[in-house]
């Protein structure tokens, strides 16, 4: 993980977990055959110790980890407690116990052995030949502390564990930088702030765990639907390895993202009936490549698949966004932002000049006056400018996008950058009227 900054900071990043398969994974869909899953607690991680801060409540954030995934999609946990503290060891099969430790076992250290700085935790994954999951067992690094009140220079137990637990039901990472599996997160104290994000599942988590598992019966009536599309490079030659992405058509917000196939084929499953536009982008340094662009609207109703196909305009972009930052500070996380206040953000990357790009929103809740756009120094190797965004009073909790436009309308994104929640980031600089 990167972490760039404009002064010097205290707080460090690590990648925020690893997975292992048993066996080795290849493009199978992982998920349990029932939505009943027994999880055992390993007593290291409710009694006193060094990985553990003082006073933190470890229990609460076990069972309100479970009770966010449980709430998202049709899951029972049955939860116990158990003396077992190790890991089952790597091979085909495992112990057929499901366990979340922490201990200091030989095994358990032996995850973390080559670099003990690397992750805050690991899960490893034991299916069947059809994909179906048998074990997952979730190994929080003995060689770091967590806490449960937000301390600087420890990793919030909540966060990680919502995360290894989106694992633990078969989910991978997301390269979206405000999803709850997204590869990387910080320790409390990135950006100034307690990293408490993790602890929500954004929309895009909850649609990848609905189209496993269906919702829950609360929301039977909204859920689910799917966008079955294609993107082309010409007739009927398919465009592939193109991210693309689906927001909700009114208020912008992230529902959906993934990646084309080689056909140019994609599809976002466990979509809440609604319209959506859809977006594309080519990424990475690739011979043939799209400026960020709309691939078109579609409206999705409850158990169907609603078709879209799309030709693609090919127009390279010089402008390319790879970091959006807060407080002094560039890195591959999403920040956290509250509704009804104006902050201060940067954006880094290459080719980006205040008198050469203007920023876009797709939300109508999310403003920006190019009055506040100015360039700031990071160093020669990036480009860096920083501008305000205002947050309306009403903007719904979710995730949004960012654009930076060239003068010659060509776009290039960074997708989900921004995360409105409700936990208090204080450092805005006024408070808007809702008025």
């Amino acid at each position: 993980m990167i972490l760039l900054t404009l002064w010097s900071v205290s707080a460090a990043l690590v990648p925020g977990s690893t997975i292992s398969y048993a066996p080795e994974r290849t493009s199978t869909i992982l998920k349990w055959k029932s939505g009943s899953i027994k999880i055992a607690i390993s007593g290291s991680l409710l009694k006193p110790g060094a990985n553990m801060k003082a006073d933190s409540d470890a229990a609460g954030a076990i069972n309100r980890s479970l009770a966010t995934w449980a709430k998202a999609a049709g899951i029972v946990f049955q939860e116990s407690v158990t003396e077992k503290q190790n890991v089952s060891p790597s091979g085909n099969m495992g112990d057929g116990v499901s366990l979340i430790t922490i201990a200091q076992t030989p095994e358990n250290l032996l995850l973390f052995s080559k670099n003990p700085q690397e992750a805050a935790a690991t899960t490893r994954v034991f299916f069947d030949r059809k994909g179906f999951i048998s074990e997952a067992d979730i190994v929080l690094n003995p060689y770091q502390q967590f806490s449960t009140d937000g301390t600087f220079g420890t990793f919030d137990l909540e966060s990680t564990l919502t995360h290894e637990i989106g694992h633990l039901l078969g989910l991978d990472h997301s390269p979206v930088l405000s999803a709850t599996m997204h590869d990387n997160y910080g320790k409390n104290g990135v950006f100034g702030l307690q990293n408490f994000g993790s602890r929500t599942l954004a929309e895009i988590d909850i649609s990848a765990i609905r189209a496993k598992y269906g919702s829950d019966s609360g929301d039977a009536t909204e859920c689910c639907g799917a966008i079955s599309g294609k993107a082309l490079v010409s007739k009927g030659i398919g465009a592939k390895g193109v991210q693309v992405w689906a927001e909700d058509s009114d208020s912008g917000k992230l529902f959906g993202e993934g990646s084309t196939r080689a056909d140019g084929s994609f599809r976002f499953d466990g979509l809440p009936a609604g319209d959506y536009t859809v977006y594309a982008q080519q990424v990475g340094k690739l011979k043939s490549a799209f400026s960020a662009q709309e691939i078109g609207n579609v409206e999705v109703e409850s158990g169907d698949a609603s078709p879209l196909i799309k030709r693609l305009v090919a127009n390279v972009s010089d402008v390319e966004l790879q970091y959006l930052g807060f407080n002094g500070q560039l890195s591959e996380l999403a920040v956290p932002l509250n509704a009804g206040r104006s902050y201060t953000l940067y954006l880094g990357g290459k080719n980006i000049d205040k008198d050469q790009i203007s920023i876009r929103f797709s939300s109508p809740f999310l403003t920006h006056s190019k009055k506040t756009i100015s360039n700031v120094n990071f160093g020669d190797d990036i480009t860096v400018v920083s501008f305000e965004v205002r947050v309306d009073p009403l903007t719904p909790i979710g995730e949004y996008s960012l654009f930076a436009e060239s003068k010659d309308g060509r776009r290039s994104v960074i997708v989900g950058g921004i995360a409105v929640r409700s936990f208090s980031n204080p450092f805005s600089i006024f408070t808007l009227s809702d008025n």
